[in-house]
């Protein structure tokens, strides 16, 4: 009897291996093309609204919600992408883990808790554009004589 509630304890403390190994929280960085850009976080449903920083950085996000990421800069177009939550490989292990251990409770609070997910993409790259007019060149004399020749020569 003693040797079944052993093998019961040892099924009952891998219940949620993924919550346990890797956490709710995902380490994420970001960075941008110009750096300085401040980024801010949205969860996509207003559940949470996250305080951000400043690139280059790295922050803490819970692994189980989509988030709309800005990065801004003044003379730079807004750039915005979402960071989503993606089933990752030892997420994936540890689910299976709770599955053939007999673990429904512990896959129940991975699912839950999104600890079987990694938030993607990460890092998160953004090159910014400038919102600066192109700088116009005047063409020197030959150049334009040049196009002068080839736009006759397409007329006739």
């Amino acid at each position: 009897m003693l040797k079944y509630v052993a093998v019961a304890a040892a099924a009952m403390s891998l219940c949620a291996c993924a919550t346990v190994t890797k956490g709710t929280e995902d380490t994420v960085t970001f960075e941008s093309t110009p750096s300085g850009a401040a980024v801010s976080f949205n969860e996509v449903t207003g559940r949470i609204n996250q305080s951000g920083c400043t690139t280059p950085c790295t922050i803490e996000l819970n692994r189980k919600y989509t988030y709309s990421v800005e990065f801004e800069k003044e003379g730079y177009e807004t750039w915005v992408q979402l960071l989503e939550p993606k089933l990752s490989g030892d997420g994936t292990a540890g689910m299976a883990g709770n599955i053939l251990l007999g673990g429904v409770i512990g896959a129940a609070v991975d699912a839950s808790t999104g600890a079987m997910n990694d938030l993607r993409p990460n890092p998160m790259v953004a090159t910014l554009v400038s919102l600066e007019e192109p700088i116009e060149v005047e063409p020197t004399e030959e150049v334009a004589e040049t196009a002068t020749d080839a736009a006759d020569e397409a007329g006739s």
